[in-house]
C-alpha cells in the first residue's frame, strides 16, 4: 500500500512527457523532421526557464510513417506508459485517427499541421485541437492572392491527392477562387477537374502531360513534401514549368525550394505555416528563428518548426492557467486560450478548437546566389475572417 500511495508523487515530480507523433521516413519525413526540431527547441527553452509548472518537458518521438495504423499503435503504447499530451502530425487521415482515440484513452492531441477540413468540422472530437490555420483559411487566402496579383490568369488547373486533405483544399479552392475573381476583378474564371494522384506518387509524367494539354495558365497544387518536389521537377523537365503563368501550393514551406535549388520554377507561391521573415518585430519569432540558426547555420526554417514550437507553447499556457496537467484540465484550460505564437496572437476558438490566426504564402523563385534560390515576396493575412463559421460536428459548407 505504501508503494502505490507513492507512484503518483513519483511521477507528478519527474518530467512532463509529451508525444510527438510525426512522419520521420518516407517522402514526408522533409516536413516531420523539422515539426519534430521545433518542439525539442520549444522545450528546451522552457527546461532553461525552469519547465511547466516547475518539472522539465521531455518530447518522446514516434514515427507514423503517415499511416493511421502505426499513429493509433504509437499513441496507445505511449498513453499505456502514463502519456497524456500528444502534439504533432502531418497528415489528415493520421490527425483523424489519433482524434478518434484521444477521448477514449484520456489524452489530449494538438495538431500542429492536418489541414483536412472534416478535423474541425463534420469529425470533430473534443480532445483534439489544431494550433495551425487549416484548408477553409489557407486555401482561402491562396484563392484571394491569386485573384489580387494574377487577375489575368483565369483558365487553372490542379494537382491533388487521393486523400481528405486533396478533396479539403480542392473544395475551397473551387469556390474561393471564383468568388475573389467576382468581388476583385469583375470577371469569370474556370477551374478543371483536378489531376489525382496516389499519395506518396513518385512518377507525376502522366499528370504533368493531362495538365499540358489542358490549356491552363495556372495551377493549383495540393500535393506536398517529397510528393510536391516530384511532380515540380518534373514539370520543369517536361516543359510544364515554362507553359504555366503561376503555381500556388497548399504549401510544402521551403522544402521544394531547398530541394530543387535552381530548378525552382518562377511565380510559386508556396503557402507556410509560419514565415519568419513576416515577423520580424515579434519576439516569440525572433527567439526561436535565432536558436534554429544557431543550432542548424541554416537561415530558413520551415514553418512546420513554427508549429511544433506553437504546440508546446499552447501546451505551457494552459498548464499555467490550469495549475493542473490532467487532461480535463487541460482539455478546458485550452479552450478559447488566446496566446503568443510564433506568428504573433492565436486563439484556439472554444467552440471547435480550430487555432484563428495568420496565414502565410511565400513566393519563391530560381536565382545565380549560392542557394540556387530565394524569396521574392511574401502575403501575410489575418485568417479570422477566413476561417469560417464553427460547425463542430457538421460538415463545412461553402455558399
Amino acid at each position: 500500500m505504501a508503494v502505490a500511495r507513492g507512484f503518483p508523487a513519483i511521477a507528478q515530480s519527474g518530467p512532463i512527457r509529451i508525444g510527438c507523433i510525426t512522419t520521420l521516413s518516407g517522402a514526408a519525413s522533409i516536413l516531420g523532421k523539422p515539426q519534430h526540431m521545433g518542439m525539442e527547441i520549444a522545450a528546451r527553452k522552457l527546461n532553461e526557464a525552469g519547465g511547466i509548472l516547475g518539472r522539465q518537458v521531455e518530447i518522446v518521438v514516434r514515427d507514423d510513417q503517415s499511416k493511421p495504423d502505426i499513429a493509433v499503435a504509437a499513441v496507445r503504447e505511449l498513453a499505456g506508459d502514463g502519456v497524456n499530451i500528444f502534439a504533432g502530425v502531418l497528415a489528415s487521415p493520421v490527425a483523424l485517427a489519433i482524434s478518434g482515440i484521444a477521448e477514449e484513452l484520456d489524452v489530449v492531441f494538438l495538431n500542429a499541421a492536418s489541414h483536412g477540413n472534416n478535423l474541425t468540422h463534420e469529425n470533430f472530437r473534443k480532445n483534439y485541437f489544431r494550433v495551425t490555420d487549416y484548408s477553409a483559411m489557407r486555401i482561402s487566402a491562396a484563392s484571394r492572392l491569386m485573384a489580387e496579383k494574377y487577375p489575368h490568369v483565369t483558365k487553372w488547373g490542379a494537382i491533388i491527392p487521393d486523400a481528405e486533405i486533396g478533396r479539403s483544399t480542392m473544395a475551397t479552392f473551387q469556390y474561393g477562387l471564383p468568388k475573389y475573381h467576382k468581388e476583385l476583378n469583375n470577371q469569370e474564371v474556370s477551374i478543371n477537374d483536378p489531376v489525382v494522384v496516389k499519395f506518396g506518387a513518385t512518377d507525376f509524367r502522366n499528370a504533368v502531360s493531362t495538365l499540358m494539354s489542358s490549356d491552363v495558365d495556372g495551377i493549383f497544387i495540393g500535393v506536398g513534401g517529397g510528393d510536391e518536389v516530384g511532380f515540380l521537377q518534373q514539370a520543369g523537365q517536361l516543359g510544364l514549368s515554362k507553359k504555366v503563368k503561376v503555381y500556388v501550393s497548399s504549401g510544402s514551406d521551403f522544402q521544394v525550394a531547398k530541394a530543387l535549388g535552381k530548378r525552382t520554377p518562377e511565380n510559386y507561391w508556396s503557402g507556410h505555416h509560419w514565415y519568419f521573415g513576416a515577423y520580424q518585430d515579434n519576439p516569440v519569432s525572433k527567439a526561436l528563428y535565432d536558436q534554429y540558426v544557431a543550432d542548424t547555420g541554416d537561415k530558413f526554417p520551415d514553418g512546420f518548426i513554427g508549429m511544433g514550437h506553437t504546440a508546446i507553447t499552447a501546451v505551457a499556457t494552459a498548464a499555467a492557467k490550469a495549475k493542473d496537467l490532467s487532461t480535463k484540465a487541460l482539455v478546458g484550460a485550452l479552450e478559447g486560450l488566446t496566446f503568443e505564437g510564433v506568428k504573433g496572437k492565436v486563439t484556439l476558438r472554444a467552440e471547435d478548437h480550430q487555432a484563428l490566426c495568420d496565414v502565410n504564402y511565400v513566393k519563391l523563385g530560381p536565382d545565380d546566389g549560392e542557394l540556387g534560390w530565394k524569396v521574392s515576396d511574401f502575403y501575410k493575412t489575418d485568417g479570422t475572417d477566413l476561417a469560417g463559421p464553427a460547425t463542430p460536428g457538421v460538415a463545412i459548407k461553402f455558399q
